[in-house]
């Protein structure tokens, strides 16, 4: 094996000796130029001046350090009128004038701060034998940051969150190569058009539904197509259905209540020191629930093997070795005539104690709501929170028919449990396949349709666009829009409205295949950077980071 596989350049150093010093490799090299060029006339040299030597780092080899000890030349430029006299001999691609490093460590180093930043970059670096500080690190990320002068013929725009809700910027995207290109400080139009007039030669720019980002795109290139991205347009029009729905609260309550065939007495709290009676649809046990029904299974099963055990004649001794028990329990359960069941540990009456009989007698009256139960004893003296008199009625109100168990709280999922569901889940509801939904919530579906016919209006309309954007037929979207107008629901109706505002974007962005998809994926991974970074993440830096990693690739 030739030992010109541990140089950095064979063509340009020889290898004299290799010395094994403070747990780390040293090579001794030196030069073979014959004529080095001049580095201002780039004429050849002949006459060596004298010499030198410099000793950089090299990438590790096996995890040790490589130090070089590179003895170099000076030489003397013959040329008349070169104001270089004298001149060190330049070794391009191994190692630069004043470097400590050579290029290819330098490189590695490069590599791993573009993919770990500099705190987790300088670890890594260390392990594999690198040593530098995440400051070097971070220093060598801005020094080798390129200018972005890449112009792409397809751009993707969005903002991305530098804090959220407080401060944005904009990530620009190559979608044909699909790698960032470029961020801007701010979202603002002004700041987009001046970037597109300063590469001119976009044809196509696929963005969202802002309208900061519509306005850049016309003043910076107006000779480009914009593309409202698909996704914008099914979110926008799910929102509009969303607040469509929010306007619908009473049908939402009347269509939540399920018909019954008869009439249910409303359950009246327990008299103190009674045992509440068990309720007809008993809900699952919880994980504490589960867990001490476990527990119990366990004690109830050592239990039987004791007695079966000492009903076979062994001695208490020999019983507590074969179970890995103490004596003491063994005795303990064979003195017991039945399996002892554990004493439920009894509340403590707490400050509510003495309004009980109150809100009992107020609850028997038809007073249901705890906050008004809260605000009356409050003025009868107590102290406490709202949250204490919601957890005692908690327990009443479970025993309640359905049609009157009022529950507050949000309900997102939209489980059918006597709430009422989010708009945003019945959204998705009448948006979905009746294939997905369970019965429950199809039965709700059915009976908020009777209550409020426009639902069912809105449904249709919401489902034939998502055709429409799914097919990427547009044909019919000036008959949709004066159909969404004429519907008589205000929110679908603004936006049409917005559509016909932004139709040459909207008309593209059901015709061609370009989408926003790439850009959101790489604001996804710039958010995975910014945090990885904590406070280090401004925006020059987070510049040099994904944008020549992005070029690279």
């Amino acid at each position: 094996m030739s030992a010109s596989i541990f140089l950095p350049d064979g063509d340009l150093l020889r290898l004299d000796a290799v010395t094994l010093e403070d747990d780390a490799l040293r090579f001794v090299l030196s030069t073979i130029q014959t004529a080095p060029p001049c580095p201002v006339c780039n004429q050849p040299a002949l006459r060596v001046h004298s010499g030198y030597r410099r000793v950089p780092a090299d990438l590790p080899c096996g995890g040790v350090p490589i130090r070089l000890e590179l003895h170099a030349r000076r030489f003397h430029c013959d040329a008349v009128n070169c104001p270089c006299r004298i001149f060190t001999e330049r070794l391009p691609g191994v190692l630069p004038p004043y470097a400590r490093r050579t290029s290819r460590l330098t490189e590695a180093l490069e590599a791993i701060a573009h993919a770990l930043g500099g705190k987790a970059g300088a670890r890594l670096a260390s392990c594999l034998g690198m040593n530098t500080s995440r400051d070097a690190l971070l220093r060598r990320l801005k020094e080798a940051a390129p200018a972005t002068d890449v112009t792409p013929r397809v751009l993707g725009v969005d903002d991305w969150a530098k804090r959220k809700g407080q401060q944005y910027g904009t990530i620009l995207v190559d979608l044909e190569r699909r790698c960032v290109i470029d961020l801007l400080p701010d979202r603002r139009a002004e700041t987009l058009a001046a970037w597109l007039k300063e590469h001119p030669g976009v044809e196509i720019i696929a963005r969202d539904r802002g309208g900061a980002y519509a306005e850049g795109a016309r003043e910076g290139a107006p000779d480009a197509v914009q593309v409202a991205d698909r996704w914008h347009l099914l979110q926008n029009l799910a929102q509009a259905l969303e607040a469509a729905l929010t306007h619908e609260q009473r049908a939402f309550q009347e269509a939540t209540i399920a018909p019954v065939p008869g009439e249910i007495e409303a359950a009246a709290p327990p008299a103190s020191g009674e045992n509440p009676p068990a309720s007809a649809s008993p809900k699952p046990p919880n994980r504490a629930q589960r867990d001490s029904a476990a527990r119990r299974e366990r004690r109830m099963g050592l239990f039987e093997a004791v007695r079966r055990l000492y009903g076979e004649g062994y001695s208490l001794r020999t019983i507590a070795q074969k179970l890995g028990k103490s004596r003491n329990t063994v005795r303990k359960y064979i003195q017991m005539d039945a399996f002892p069941e554990r004493k439920q540990r009894q509340r403590a009456p707490g400050q509510l104690a003495p309004f009980q009989a109150y809100l009992e007698r107020r609850w028997r009256e038809g007073c249901h709501n705890a906050t008004q139960l809260w605000r009356e004893i409050k003025e009868q003296g107590f102290g406490g929170a709202c949250s204490a008199v919601k957890h005692l009625i908690s327990a009443w109100r479970a025993k309640l028919p359905p049609e009157e168990r009022r529950r507050s709280g949000r309900n997102p999922k939209g489980e059918v449990d006597g709430r009422a569901p989010a708009p945003r889940a019945v959204v998705w509801w009448l948006l979905g396949t009746k294939e997905r939904l369970t019965v429950e919530q199809a039965a709700f579906l059915e009976r908020l349709k009777e209550k409020c016919p426009k639902v069912e209006i809105a449904q249709s309309l919401a489902l034939e666009f998502f055709g429409m954007a799914r097919e990427r037929e547009p044909a019919g979207l000036e008959r949709w829009i004066e159909r969404a107008v004429a519907s008589g629901i205000e929110e679908l109706k603004n936006f049409g409205v917005g559509l016909r505002r932004d139709w040459e974007a909207v008309v593209a962005g059901l015709t061609l295949a370009w989408s926003s998809g790439p850009v959101e994926g790489q604001v996804n991974r710039l958010k995975m950077i910014k945090r990885q970074m904590f406070g280090r993440a401004g925006l020059p830096l987070l510049r040099a980071r994904i944008v020549p990693a992005a070029k690279a690739a």
